[in-house]
């Protein structure tokens, strides 16, 4: 028995379940979305806390609703920042220990 028919066959069924799959076209407008009152919660809560911050976000952010990408592009950002404020912050006690 001859496995190439049932091998495309399976393939090409393959490929329009994924096309069809409606999870995969909506990927880019769910960037697009507005984030939650929560994420934005997050958002003022960091800003508030450093004026680092506070400035990143104010200079990302332009727009009047923050989409999620831009959300998550500066809460990476944000993350970067306070891992560095914590390396310092390390690095002084270690110093002031000795």
């Amino acid at each position: 028995m001859e496995k190439a028919p049932f091998i495309l066959v399976l393939f090409v069924s393959i490929i329009g379940l994924l096309a069809a799959n409606p999870g995969f076209r909506d990927i880019a407008e769910h960037d697009k979305c507005e984030i939650s009152s929560y994420d934005y919660a997050k958002l003022h809560a960091a800003m508030e806390h450093d004026a680092e911050i506070a400035a990143l976000a104010r200079r990302e952010l332009t727009q009047d609703h923050v989409t999620i990408a831009q959300y998550n592009r500066v809460m990476r950002k944000i993350d970067s920042i306070k891992l560095k404020q914590a390396h310092q912050v390390a690095a002084v006690q270690q110093a002031s220990l000795r």
